[in-house]
């Protein structure tokens, strides 16, 4: 491994100088400031150094991790062997009106909040929503290590919209097709019509939004080990003065939402479990704060969130280790008080089987 490593890193740094590191702490780059080294880091700041970057690890067996905008994971105190890229190709372009759109199904949100009492309550995005399906689209291309934060308004000052349902989510373009993420009643797959991807055997394709295997939290790219390169999105005509002003109350809302963490730990109830349970949401941290009463739970410098339940944060040199005995005892209190088996919706980075007992299914 270790002549494979010196290898690869010859290979790199001959064709791209100075965007290669040895042994960098991965916790600078996550959003719970937790992660030990990856063996090498290299920043991949376009579609075409990725995929070289990529094609040269599997040219010398070495094992690849996308990373893109650190959120959404959670990296092992040992760190992740092998070459971990992080995504910054950032390339869009607008290319033209589509002559005939299309509407895709809408998904069943799992989100609503609680007004009449918890920490979140208030925090409703119901008022904000409205529909432009029927309006005129625009084809928009965009590399998947596109900033979605900057995207958004970048869209709106090009008097395009769609995307503002989705402000206050950090991360990227491919984290967001990867994961399908949702943004109050809407999913990401409403917007998408192709994705350009790379496969194990080192093919390039194209593949409609119709294979991509899109559900809530969900993508075949959770399985499938395809790396994600474009996104070609199909964006509205629509009143930009609107979509800025729900982006940004939208995100004005979603500040209660702590730092130092990774985001959302669980996928909310289904609306099944929450008809079931007499529960008046579907939020997890409805079920942690009301049911469970953990907020404030900790172990060490990792705790559950006094404002909001569904986070776990750093409160100052936390491990992995502790993060995931603190996911671990929410898991079996939510499934000994509430018969809840509580699904993660991050992705955990450079464990093995044995260290996510408990954790995953």
């Amino acid at each position: 491994m270790k002549k494979r490593i010196a290898s690869l890193m010859e290979s790199l740094n001959f064709r791209y100088p100075n965007q290669l590191k040895r042994n960098f702490p991965l916790s600078y780059l996550t959003s719970i400031k937790i992660g030990g080294p990856a063996d090498l880091l290299f920043t991949a700041q376009s579609k075409e150094s990725l995929k070289e970057s990529i094609l040269l690890a599997r040219q010398y067996d070495i094992p690849v991790t996308i990373l893109g905008g650190g959120t959404n994971v959670l990296i092992s105190d040992k760190g992740i062997r092998g070459l971990v890229i992080r995504n910054m190709s950032s390339h869009f372009e607008i290319l033209g009106k589509v002559k005939s759109g299309i509407k895709i199904k809408k998904q069943q949100a799992r989100w609503n909040s609680d007004n009449a009492k918890g920490t979140f309550r208030g925090i409703d995005f119901r008022d904000l929503n409205y529909d432009e399906s029927e309006l005129p689209q625009v084809r928009v291309l965009m590399d998947s290590g596109v900033s979605l934060s900057g995207i958004i308004y970048k869209m709106i000052e090009s008097g395009l919209t769609g995307l503002q349902w989705y402000a206050g989510i950090p991360g990227t373009i491919g984290g967001a097709v990867h994961n399908n993420i949702h943004g109050g009643e809407h999913f990401f797959s409403e917007l998408i019509e192709e994705v350009e991807i790379m496969t194990l055997d080192n093919r390039i394709l194209k593949m409609s939004y119709k294979d991509l295997g899109l559900d809530y939290d969900k993508s075949r790219f959770h399985q499938s080990g395809e790396i994600i390169l474009t996104v070609k999105l199909r964006l509205y005509l629509g009143d930009v003065k609107r979509a800025k002003f729900t982006a940004d109350e939208w995100k004005k809302r979603k500040k209660i939402q702590p730092r130092n963490s990774p985001g959302c730990v669980f996928k909310n109830i289904t609306l099944e479990d929450k008809n079931r349970l007499g529960y008046p949401t579907t939020s997890i941290g409805y079920l942690v704060e009301h049911i469970l009463k953990m907020l404030g739970y900790r172990s060490g410098d990792i705790g559950i969130s006094q404002v909001h339940g569904n986070f776990i944060i750093n409160h100052g040199k936390a491990s992995a280790r502790d993060f995931l005995k603190v996911v671990r005892e929410l898991k079996k209190r939510a499934y000994e008080i509430a018969g809840l088996d509580l699904e993660p919706e991050i992705f955990f980075l450079g464990f093995d089987k044995n260290e996510l007992k408990g954790v995953t299914y």
